[in-house]
């Protein structure tokens, strides 16, 4: 069936449920947009590449909501023993994308050893239609921490959380990582990460399912047996009252090895929100150095 922009299939497409993929895609990476002006681009805020990184892989996404696909969704982690760089890329696809424009762009660098995460700086920049915000975190080697935005936050914004529950959390782009890492690199699911994002303070906890198969089909590649975590978010200060943001928000996180170091890695996520669910399948896979071991190339890319 054509999906094209005509008025009877726009019309069929509820809205709640179009921005379900993005509400908890933006949940889970810290996007918050704001109010710039019309026109603005967000900018890349990715550093360059961490110097001789052995391992590492890069994973591509596709988020499916109402049966439409919403999400192109990049994943990239570089490590070098002990540091580590991850980079985010997010934007709408689809017939959903010629709707609503919505893209994101994170990037967090630190130190990786023995199971944990010591992040040094994150940077994120986002744009919801002619709304963008960037965010970029800083962290000095005492735990103290540097929070810039622009449009900067409000006082009231930042007041809302009492400095003595930052310390130990972490940025949304580490968190991420952290999560992604202990599955790959110790096979488990990670309990509790406390995050930051530089206004709000939350937990993300995983708890472990039964193992289970997947079945393959047009818009799943993987099939084979997969092990499950379940992530949960817990707010703890800086919301405000009455929004549902990361309230009743769940995500279901199936992984396998697909022959990226250092091991397992997420291949399908299964997204609930109160606003609709949505599904990210995991489309393709490169290892450090590029080689594609999973999925076929992007039609854009030239694999030659």
């Amino acid at each position: 069936m054509s999906l094209g922009l005509d008025g009877s299939m726009i019309r069929r497409i509820p809205a709640q449920t179009i921005l379900a993929a993005v509400t908890i895609i933006a949940a889970m990476t810290g996007a918050t947009p704001a109010v710039a002006a019309d026109g603005e681009q967000a900018m890349a805020p990715a550093d360059a590449a961490l110097q001789n990184a052995a391992e590492g892989f890069a994973l591509t996404y596709d988020v499916y909501t109402g049966g439409l696909r919403a999400i192109r969704f990049d994943f990239e982690v570089d490590l070098a023993d002990p540091g580590y760089e991850t980079r985010i890329r997010l934007h709408t696809s689809g017939i959903i994308g010629a709707l609503f424009n919505w893209s994101l762009e994170a990037s967090s660098t630190g130190d990786w050893r023995d199971g944990e995460i010591a992040p040094e700086k994150y940077r994120t920049a986002n744009i919801w239609r002619s709304r963008q915000r960037r965010v970029a975190i800083d962290y000095a080697a005492d735990g103290a921490r540097t929070v810039t935005a622009e449009p900067p936050y409000g006082e009231e914004d930042i007041k809302r959380v009492d400095p003595a529950l930052i310390p130990g959390s972490v940025d949304p782009t580490t968190a991420v990582t952290a999560l992604v890492l202990t599955s790959a690199i110790n096979g488990a699911c990670r309990p509790r990460t406390a995050v930051y994002d530089g206004r709000r303070r939350y937990d993300a906890n995983l708890e472990v399912l039964p193992q289970r198969d997947l079945k393959p089909s047009s818009a799943a590649p993987f099939e084979g047996s997969v092990e499950g975590c379940r992530l949960t978010f817990e707010r703890i200060a800086g919301f405000k009252p009455g929004r549902k943001r990361l309230q009743d928000l769940e995500v279901v996180i199936w992984l396998a090895d697909i022959g990226v170091e250092p091991g397992q890695v997420p291949v399908r996520l299964e997204l609930s929100t109160p606003w609709g669910d949505g599904f990210a399948h995991l489309v393709r896979a490169r290892t450090a150095d590029g080689t594609l071991v999973f999925g076929v190339p992007d039609e854009d890319e030239d694999d030659g």
